[in-house]
């Protein structure tokens, strides 16, 4: 997890239309690029950032906490995370799953995988439903 001052850092998705959702960062420092979509899933989370169908893209989970039971290598899809970058209401820092090896968001952050959390999903989807996927540019200001 990024820090800024013990504080979380402040991270901005910026849709290619203008529109733009102010959130903060968890996962690893830096920029992501790529078309944005998004998924209704309750769970599987891993299984989607690990999905070779989402290669490149920038995934909007659209159920409001996403972490609670960890990460684990028996529920990977592939060899490594596969999304460019990760938009999530709430992310949870500590796992509440014995079958967890590593927290969510430290996951994120060991792959190099750019993450905001804080974005109101449900308008975000709403408004890609709308206008359909976006190229979308995720920058996290540190």
């Amino acid at each position: 997890m990024i820090e800024d001052n013990g504080l979380t850092a402040r991270a901005l998705l910026l849709l290619e239309d203008g529109t733009w959702f102010p959130g903060r960062a968890v996962g690893a420092a830096g920029e992501a690029f790529g078309e944005l979509v998004f998924n209704t899933g309750m769970t599987g989370y891993q299984e989607v950032l690990t999905d070779p169908s989402y290669r490149g893209q920038i995934v909007v989970m659209t159920y409001p906490e996403i972490g609670i039971y960890g990460v684990n290598p028996d529920d990977v899809e592939s060899d490594q995370i596969q999304v460019a970058g990760f938009v999530v209401h709430r992310a949870v820092r500590t796992p509440f799953n014995y079958r967890a090896t590593l927290a969510f968001t430290d996951y994120l952050a060991n792959a190099g995988i750019v993450a905001i959390e804080g974005v109101d999903t449900r308008a975000l989807t709403r408004h890609l439903r709308t206008h359909g996927a976006t190229v979308s540019y995720t920058h996290l200001t540190l």
